[in-house]
């Protein structure tokens, strides 16, 4: 057995991340996706120093701030996160299209401003349900200016994967789909569908 030593600043680190996951109302899927991606491991405590500042990185580059103790009385008060699910989806747009490179800043203060831009109110907690159809049908159109060629991207990828002739046909069927319709909801279905096996491959 193994015995990880525990340092205060492993410590910090964890704390920090654990802070910046409830900061940017991140699901659980969507941190361990980054633990994974970033340190091979679906827990904080299982990385080491190096991955865990990788990692604290990552959510500074997504949003995160870290708060100094030095000056408590001058740290803005956050707004609370919108919750409804059509402001998650929102969210997960904007997430998404800085994925595909789409969007640099994928802070909760850039998503505001472009739904102030886009729907004229301050805050996603003010839309209604029509300006919130319309900042998805935007989003995802933008998406298309980028999701083709990330599709595109990642079909060499799998090609070279031992896959079965029912999952080859599978895949072939979602990309023969996505690329005649051209349009948001089957192009990311495709895009999903690519990188799961991508993630089983490896």
């Amino acid at each position: 057995m193994e015995i990880t030593m525990t340092t205060p600043n492993r410590q910090r680190l964890i704390r920090l991340i654990h802070v910046a996951k409830r900061d940017l109302s991140m699901d659980d899927d969507t941190y361990r996706a980054i633990l994974q991606r970033i340190g091979k491991k679906a827990s904080s405590a299982d990385l080491t120093i190096p991955e865990l500042e990788k990692v604290l990185e990552h959510l500074k580059r997504s949003g995160f701030k870290v708060r100094s103790k030095a000056k408590p009385a001058q740290a803005k008060p956050s707004r609370p996160l919108a919750q409804d699910g059509e402001s998650k989806k929102i969210r997960a747009l904007w997430l998404f299209l800085h994925e595909l490179g789409a969007v640099k800043n994928p802070s909760e203060e850039a998503l505001a401003a472009y739904v102030k831009r886009i729907a004229g109110v301050d805050a996603l907690q003010w839309i209604d349900g029509e300006q919130a159809e319309r900042l998805i049908e935007t989003m995802k159109k933008w998406a298309m200016r980028f999701l083709p060629q990330a599709v595109k991207a990642l079909v060499p990828q799998v090609g070279v994967l031992q896959l079965s002739d029912l999952e080859r046909g599978q895949l072939n069927a979602v990309l023969n789909k996505a690329f005649a319709r051209q349009t948001f909801d089957p192009m990311h279905s495709a895009w999903e569908s690519l990188n799961d096996v991508l993630k089983r491959g490896r």
